[in-house]
């Protein structure tokens, strides 16, 4: 009978309501234990693992069964009996009769429950909550599986159809997108095809230094990929100037691959999330801040055409302008994102260190950047870095351009629904990867 637990669970969870979003960090703590659906997609059912606080998706069979094996804990009778039972159970004679170890099932419920008083000893409230959110099977009777649902603190017997159905119903919750995103899955490197992958991995410099990055590679080769730079503002803003997080930048587009974009103004000193850096929003076909391409300061330009071909602009004069562009290469501009200082041209690092300023050459965090090398695009995050080993990173990795993006609170990278690193402050402007 435990398998049908698992196939109810996934088919007919049903939401309720979670009224305020809570910080990532936090998230997977704040949910541990509970059962997921994503309202925004297919009402994709996931359990949040008490133990780690990650997310295990329960959308096919299989899955379900290699969750019981690997996350349910087995637990005694005498263990069971000590942890309260849900209202609902007590009215049910079988499920009593499993509490409590019953070689045999009573005739009747009152029966059962009179024969379960004398017996039971008192309830165990350090070990419900230590247990609190945990799938548990019965390993003295047949593998009868119990919720205990995180919410209450009270168990739910999870052993026949109807059963499943209707706890699921009343006590699963539903989440958007945007924050199941937050909560972690289970396990480190993932593909969502052949044309891309994420990893988390070291990296070695030639300065023999040792790096942690997250990388996210999305090949341009793609007969479905298309690219999308997007901008809150719809037009040029000096300040005050709108933002949002990299997940609704992701979310919009249909996108499974993203990262923050360009250096802004986060003080309303100098124009609050005003950026400086041209971007292309690729849904008006605008540049925003186009007249800042003229300006030797501008740095260096990462550009796409609609057949995801890529170019690379050292200078954001020698990109002059989107007609220009395509009327030198007789393309259409798909995609395009400017931002300081480059790191490497032509597989050396071509960083030019008197641009930086002292936070960039000593302050070692979290930096973000792009490169590209045989027709791939790299999405990278490295820590614990300053930017000049950024650059030394990049060239370890064997890039022909990278280009630097902004860093610190604004650092986000998105893959196949998940927030690998953020989600950070809102953000002016992305870049990010989705499939036709």
């Amino acid at each position: 009978m435990k398998k049908y637990f698992f196939l109810i669970l996934i088919f007919f969870l049903m939401p309720l309501t979670w009224p305020a979003a809570v910080k990532a960090a936090s998230l997977g703590k704040t949910l541990a234990g509970r059962i997921l659906l994503n309202v925004e997609k297919n009402g994709e059912a996931w359990y949040v693992n008490p133990v780690n606080n990650n997310r295990y998706y329960l959308g096919r069979p299989a899955d379900a069964f290699r969750i019981m094996r690997e996350l349910a804990i087995g637990i005694n009778n005498s263990s069971l009996a000590r942890i309260e039972t849900s209202e609902r159970d007590k009215k049910i004679g079988p499920a009593l009769a499993a509490i409590a170890g019953l070689k045999e099932v009573a005739s009747t419920t009152e029966d059962v429950i009179l024969r379960i008083a004398s017996s039971t000893p008192a309830y165990d409230k350090e070990m419900t909550k230590r247990l609190s959110g945990s799938i548990l099977l019965q390993v003295e009777g047949n593998g009868e599986a119990w919720y205990l649902n995180p919410k209450d603190n009270k168990k739910y017997y999870l052993g026949r159809p109807t059963d499943a159905f209707r706890i699921m119903r009343e006590l699963s919750l539903g989440i958007t997108r945007e924050d199941l995103a937050k909560i972690h899955k289970a396990g480190i490197n993932e593909s969502l095809n052949q044309y891309s992958q994420y990893e988390h991995k070291k990296v070695t410099t030639a300065a023999n230094k040792s790096f942690t990055i997250d990388l996210i590679t999305v090949d341009l080769s793609n007969p479905k990929l298309k690219i999308v730079t997007d901008t809150a503002a719809d037009s040029n803003c000096k300040g005050n100037c709108p933002a949002k997080s990299l997940a609704k930048y992701a979310l919009a587009a249909s996108a499974f691959a993203g990262i923050n974009g360009s250096y802004f103004c986060d003080s309303s000193s100098c124009g609050y999330n005003y950026t400086f850096y041209p971007v292309y929003n690729t849904r008006l076909g605008i540049m925003i801040n186009e007249d800042q391409l003229k300006y030797w300061t501008t740095g260096p330009i990462f550009a796409f055409d609609q057949n995801n071909k890529f170019y690379y602009f050292k200078d954001s004069r020698e990109f002059g302008s989107v007609a220009n562009f395509e009327k030198t290469y007789g393309v259409k501009l798909q995609a395009a994102i400017g931002n300081k200082p480059r790191l490497v041209q032509d597989y050396m690092d071509y960083l030019i260190e008197w641009e930086l300023d002292k936070k960039q050459l000593t302050n070692r965090s979290v930096h973000n950047a792009l490169g590209y090398k045989d027709n791939k695009i790299y999405i990278t995050a490295v820590y614990s870095a300053t930017i000049p080993e950024v650059a030394q990173v990049m060239q370890a990795l064997g890039m022909e351009y990278a280009l630097n993006l902004d860093g610190g609170g604004s650092t986000a990278l998105w893959y196949n629904d998940e927030y690998i690193l953020g989600p950070g402050r809102d953000i002016p402007n992305a870049i990010v990867f989705r499939e036709e």
